[in-house]
């Protein structure tokens, strides 16, 4: 059986070689991700885990919190490892992980106790409605015209989608794809990151046939 640190060192490993840099994005789901039983907000590397996961909702549940809610996971659907960690006491026993959030020593004497769990994103969910959350109008986004322009006008341009919470250009279907415009912390912010991936782009067979462009490029990658 894997050990915590395999599960979660293979996670970031995948997500990377997916084009999934989650320390580098200048874009956001909106909140941090919580679960929704308990409304507790993530910590420490589970925000990284969760954020690079691709969703934008910020609601995530276990298998047995949907079941008890009523509700569950669409077919096909994976989950997400988290990680809980706590100090135990001395006699202490595990708890119950999906539940627990606190960090922290509780004692000179106490014992880490260390485990993974899955979680799944409310968008792989079919919850009664009761249980789902009030569907929040979109930001204002502003776009900025020359910069629309200028990706407007390129020759032979990629085709540009918004369909991923995640940006990356893929050599494979000659598309560049970016979270929502609204989902940016700015205009610049979206524009600089569309341009970075029109970059690699350039490096696509039918325009200056670079491999080391036409590679997979991650957002954030140095290629």
């Amino acid at each position: 059986m894997s050990t915590v640190y395999e599960v979660i060192t293979e996670r970031i490993l995948d997500q990377l070689e997916q084009g999934t840099v989650p320390w580098q994005r200048p874009w956001n789901g909106g909140e941090a991700p919580r679960n929704l039983v308990s409304k507790k907000e993530y910590q420490g590397i589970n925000v990284f885990l969760l954020g690079a996961a691709g969703y934008e909702s910020p609601l995530w549940l276990s298998f047995n919190q949907a079941r008890d809610l009523g509700g569950r996971v669409r077919k096909g659907e994976k989950g997400t490892p988290v990680i809980f960690w706590k100090w135990m006491k001395p006699g202490e026993g595990g708890g119950d992980p999906e539940e627990a959030e606190a960090l922290g020593a509780q004692s000179h004497r106490a014992k880490p106790m260390l485990r993974y769990y899955t979680v799944f994103n409310l968008s792989q969910m079919v919850l009664p409605e009761k249980h789902l959350p009030p569907v929040r109008p979109p930001l204002d986004f502003e776009p900025i015209e020359a910069c629309e322009r200028i990706a407007r006008e390129m020759p032979e341009a990629s085709v540009i989608q918004h369909v991923k919470a995640r940006a990356y250009y893929s050599p494979l279907n000659d598309l560049v794809n970016l979270p929502r415009p609204e989902t940016f912390v700015s205009p610049e912010a979206y524009h600089s990151t569309l341009f970075h991936e029109l970059v690699h782009s350039t490096g696509h067979e039918k325009r200056l046939n670079r491999p080391t462009l036409a590679d997979l490029c991650p957002f954030g990658s140095t290629n």
